[in-house]
C-alpha cells in the first residue's frame, strides 16, 4: 500500500515538473526510459553487478565455466573437464589456472548438476541463449572490457 502511495506521488511530481518546463509527450516517454513508472520492481531474478566480475570465477551457479573466455565462447568449445583448487589467477582467460595439479579437484560437466551448457552466446533460437554469436576478436575486446570493471 505504501509503496502504491509512493509511485503516485512520485508521478505526480514528475508530471508537474514535466508540465512546468513544457517537456513534450515524445520527450517524456525518452527521459522515462520508454518504460513505466514502478517504485517496487518486479518479482523477477536480480543479476548482480559485473563489477570485479574479472574475479569471481569459476562460472555459472554451479561453477562449471573455469573462466570468462570460455563464458563467452560456444558450448562446444568450453572444457569438459578442468580442476579447481588451484589459487593461481589466470589473467589472459580471466578465471583461475586449470591444469592438473596435487591435491587438485577434477570437476567433469558429464556429472549431474556439473552441466556447462546454459548461458549461450549463439544465432541458434533455443533455451539458455543469452546474445548472439561472439567472434573470437569480440570475445577478446569483451575480456579486456570485463578486466576493467
Amino acid at each position: 500500500m505504501a509503496g502504491r502511495a509512493l509511485q503516485v506521488l512520485i508521478e505526480d511530481i514528475t508530471e508537474l515538473w514535466y508540465d512546468q518546463h513544457n517537456v513534450s509527450k515524445a520527450h517524456r516517454d525518452r527521459m522515462n526510459g520508454f518504460r513505466d513508472s514502478i517504485v517496487r520492481a518486479p518479482l523477477a531474478y536480480k543479476a548482480r553487478p559485473l563489477n570485479g566480475i574479472w574475479a569471481t570465477a569459476p562460472f555459472l551457479h554451479n561453477g562449471s565455466v573455469p573462466n570468462l573466455y570460455q563464458l563467452l565462447a560456444p558450448i562446444e568449445q568450453r572444457a569438459q573437464t578442468f580442476y579447481t583448487g588451484n589459487k593461481a589467477f589466470d589473467p589472459v582467460q580471466v578465471g583461475f589456472q586449470t591444469d592438473s595439479f596435487p591435491g587438485g579437484f577434477e570437476f567433469r560437466t558429464d556429472k549431474t548438476g556439473n552441466s556447462n551448457k546454459g548461458h549461450e552466446f549463439t544465432d541458434q533460437k533455443r533455451t539458455g541463449v543469452i546474445g548472439p554469436l561472439l567472434t573470437e576478436e569480440q570475445r577478446w575486446q569483451l575480456i579486456e572490457y570485463l578486466k576493467t570493471l
